[in-house]
Order: structure tokens, then C-alpha cells, then sequence
């Protein structure tokens, strides 16, 4: 019995469902009936129905859309900056001299190009660790560049209210902690489901016990996620400092940790840190590029996912990357754990996916709606096309996707049932007049911070 709803049947591809036997359907067929998948299997079994708009995938892969687990939208207007800095001297030279400059026209089409660069991509669903409030606004800002392209996302309201660190975007405890009320009230689980909202305390050093506390408690309260930056040599640096101790004993000691928190960097744990992280059932965001780029180290991926710790993969922002590229990230992060193990087979490619796909939907709490194609959940998935010349001669799909394919190999992009991308164009937006905006208002804030 079908609802009524628009019906498009992608036929005859090779579908990697990343379900839990790993099914791989070569030929098969995807029913797509409104926002979720109705049917999938292989071609035998399917039949053409009068009603069903088809589209022939011959020769191409199907895949679950990509879970960027942890990235910061504003980022998109200041790719670059402080290029080469450490990590202290990267915040108060480059980000420092920007994050009290922006204005809601920029927290919108900054966001409208993540967006773009994330479905360019093969990502569905983008978390926005959203910590810069200058001014009100922002966020509800972001949220509307979001969903002008059609991205299923998470706004993650950064809060800042203590330290020396982004000075001129430190609020009021009670501000900061109401305007979270406030976007949870009014846009979590909005535009059927597609847009959520968690809290992130943005560092330790940086938001105070008093805000931790309550953001916890927020969060819990609503059956929503939290999320902030652990375990790097700044925040280690500072909780030492601050507190005598590492931030991860520091989040348990504030009883913050939990299977609803996203922990992101995790470069320098420690064993008593790893077992807090298992027991707790928290989740970790592994950046392998951002934790290359600031010189951090490497998250200890390996040992993390034997402790049956959950695992995703996020870009971080545009000027710690510098871009928000999900298949390089794919890449990076097999690549970089062979090489500290020294061992090619430490991580396999289809391991390296489902961090990318089940591995991310798990971390934001979404796992039971995307992350994998199955009868039921939304349709979020991305159709590659492997007749490139960086992909041919192609053998295993997720290898292929893994180490060979690029954005470029990206064709069509479904999030929610809906069609955002198809042959690599966006039907619904100028997209040449987006960037050409973003360009200009790019210039402008570096101008306004004396950056120019």
C-alpha cells in the first residue's frame, strides 16, 4: 500500500547498504517512496510499476550520503587563514581577529556554502559546531543557509562565556545557555527532522564549570546531543592549568560524559582516558586533516574502535582543513593509521565507510534513520559515477570510493527522498551567484579584521 507520496526507483547500480552484514545488492534496486526508502534488492527481484518514476544506475554505485560529524560553517569566509601557526597563535592571530567581525549575512551564506561543498561532496548530514556570537541571530542565521540547499544538519550552539581565548564573542552565562533554550524550542527536530539541535561547550578553558553543567543538563533534558573539542594539546594544556588533571577526567568529575556526547579531536588520550570514554559509552569525532594541519597528532582510532568506541569522521572547519571534503577525509584517515601502525592492513576500506556513514549517524544520534540504506529509513544516499579517469579500471566499489574517487566522481545526491543534486547541478539554486556572494563577503570580513 503505498502513501501517496512520490515514488523514483533507482535501478539496475551496485548498492552498498552498509547495513549490519555489510549487503551489497550488484545489480539492485532502491524504492524511494516521500522521505524513506520502501524496498531495495537485487534486480530479480524487482518489478516496474506504472506509477514509480525510474532512474537507470547502470555502470554506477550507490551508497549511504556521507556524516560530517564536526565542522564550523563560518570558516567558509576565512579559508586559510593563520596558515602555519600553532595552535594558540592560530587563535589569536587568525581566528581572534575575525570571530567578533561577523554579521548574520555572513553566518547565513557561510553556511550555504558548507552546504554546497557538502553535497559537492557526498555529504547528507553536516553537524555545525556553531560557536561565534557576536551578535544575535547567528545560529537561526545558519540554520536558514542550511536548509536553502536542502542538507540535513545539526546546529551545535557553541557557548563561550569565560577564558582568554575569542574574546569579543564571550557571553553571559544566562544568555548563552537561554539562547540554546531558545533554539531548541524553536528548531529542533523542525522541517521533518531534517534540522537539530545539540549544545557545545566550545572548550573547557573556555566555558565555565557553571555552563557545562547546565548545557549537560539542557541537553538531557531534551533527549538532544552535546559536543565539544577534547583531548588536543590546548585543552590538556589548559586542564592541567586549570584543574590538575586531563579534560576527559575533568567531564566525568562534572558527570558530563555519556552515550548523547560527541567528543571531537581526541589526539592525546590517555589509557584512563580511553576507559573513561568506553564506559561512559561517549562518542568520538576522529578530524584526521585539522589534526594534520595544526601539527595535534593523530587520534588513536584503532585503539579506540577495539574498546567499542563509536568512531565518525568530520573535516572540522574551512581554515583548520580547508575544505569540508568527506571522500579526502575517507582517504586521510586510512592512510594516516596505516602509516602510525605501519601496517597497510590495520584498516580496511568498507571499516573506513562505515565510520563515514554508520559510524557518523551513530555519533549524532541519528542511526536509526540514516547511516545505511534499509527499508524504513530516510533516504539520504549518493549515486557515484565510476567511468572517470581517476576511478577506471574499478573493481571494489568502497576501495574505489575510498582510495580512488573524488568529489567530481559524486553525481547525484538524495537527503530526505529529495533530489539536491542531480548530474552534479543544483536544479533550485544559482549556485554561481552563492559563490561569487561569498567571495565578496569573504573580503569584506577579512578587511573589517585588518586581515586583508
Amino acid at each position: 500500500m503505498t502513501t501517496g507520496a512520490p515514488r523514483t526507483c533507482l535501478i539496475n547500480g551496485h548498492i552498498v547498504t552498509v547495513d549490519p552484514d555489510d549487503t551489497d545488492f550488484a545489480p539492485g534496486y532502491l524504492l524511494i517512496e516521500g522521505s524513506r526508502i520502501v524496498a531495495l534488492g537485487p534486480m530479480a527481484d524487482y518489478r516496474h510499476a506504472d506509477d514509480v518514476d525510474e532512474l537507470d544506475c547502470t555502470g554506477k554505485f550507490i551508497f549511504p550520503g556521507l556524516v560530517n560529524t564536526h565542522t564550523h560553517s563560518f570558516q567558509t569566509l576565512i579559508r586559510g587563514v593563520g596558515e602555519g601557526l600553532p595552535v594558540w597563535e592560530w587563535f589569536s592571530q587568525a581566528l581572534d581577529a575575525v570571530v567578533g567581525n561577523l554579521t548574520v549575512d555572513d553566518a547565513e551564506r557561510s553556511a550555504q556554502v558548507s552546504a554546497l561543498e557538502a553535497i559537492r561532496s557526498g555529504t547528507t548530514c553536516i553537524l555545525d559546531y556553531n560557536y561565534p556570537h557576536p551578535r544575535p541571530g547567528m545560529a537561526d542565521a545558519a540554520i536558514r543557509g542550511f536548509r536553502s540547499v536542502g542538507i540535513r544538519m545539526i546546529l551545535a550552539r557553541g557557548i563561550i562565556d569565560c577564558g582568554d581565548v575569542h574574546s569579543t564573542i564571550i557571553n553571559d552565562t544566562d544568555a548563552e545557555l537561554e539562547d540554546c533554550q531558545r533554539l531548541i524550542n524553536w528548531h529542533h527536530k523542525s522541517d521533518d527532522d531534517t534540522v537539530r539541535v545539540w549544545v557545545a561547550p566550545y572548550t573547557i578553558f573556555s566555558t565555565s564549570r557553571t555552563a557545562f553543567s547546565r548545557a549537560v543538563h539542557l541537553a538531557r533534558a531534551h533527549g538532544t546531543g552535546i559536543t565539544i573539542h577534547a583531548a588536543t594539546p590546548s585543552t590538556l594544556e589548559a586542564a592541567h592549568e586549570l584543574f590538575g588533571s586531563t579534560d576527559i577526567a575533568y567531564e566525568k568529575e562534572l558527570g558530563a560524559l555519556g552515550s548523547n556526547m560527541l567528543l571531537v579531536h581526541c589526539t592525546h588520550l590517555s589509557p584512563v582516558d580511553i576507559t573513561t570514554i568506553a564506559e561512559s559509552e561517549a562518542c568520538v569525532s576522529h578530524n584526521p586533516a585539522s589534526n594534520a594541519y595544526l601539527g595535534e597528532g593523530t587520534t588513536p582510532v584503532i585503539d579506540l574502535m577495539s574498546r567499542g568506541i563509536v568512531v565518525g569522521l568530520g573535516t572540522d572547519g574551512p581554515a583548520s582543513n580547508n575544505n569540508q571534503d568527506m571522500i579526502a577525509v575517507m582517504k586521510l584517515t586510512a592512510l594516516l593509521q596505516k602509516l602510525v601502525h605501519q601496517d597497510p592492513g590495520v584498516i580496511s576500506a568498507r571499516t573506513v565507510l562505515r565510520m563515514a556513514t554508520m559510524g557518523g549517524a551513530t555519533c549524532l544520534g541519528w542511526s536509526d534513520e540514516i547511516g545505511s540504506l534499509e527499508v524504513g529509513k530516510r533516504a539520504d544516499l549518493i549515486i557515484v559515477n565510476p567511468w572517470l579517469p581517476n576511478t577506471v579500471t574499478f573493481g571494489d566499489p568502497v576501495a574505489s570510493l575510498v582510495y580512488s574517487a573524488t568529489q567530481e566522481n559524486v553525481e547525484t545526491v538524495v537527503v530526505n527522498g529529495r533530489f539536491i543534486m542531480k548530474d552534479r547541478l543544483f536544479a533550485e539554486l544559482d549556485v554561481a551567484d552563492i559563490l561569487a556572494c561569498a567571495q565578496l563577503e569573504g573580503t569584506a570580513l577579512r578587511n573589517r579584521s585588518g586581515l586583508a
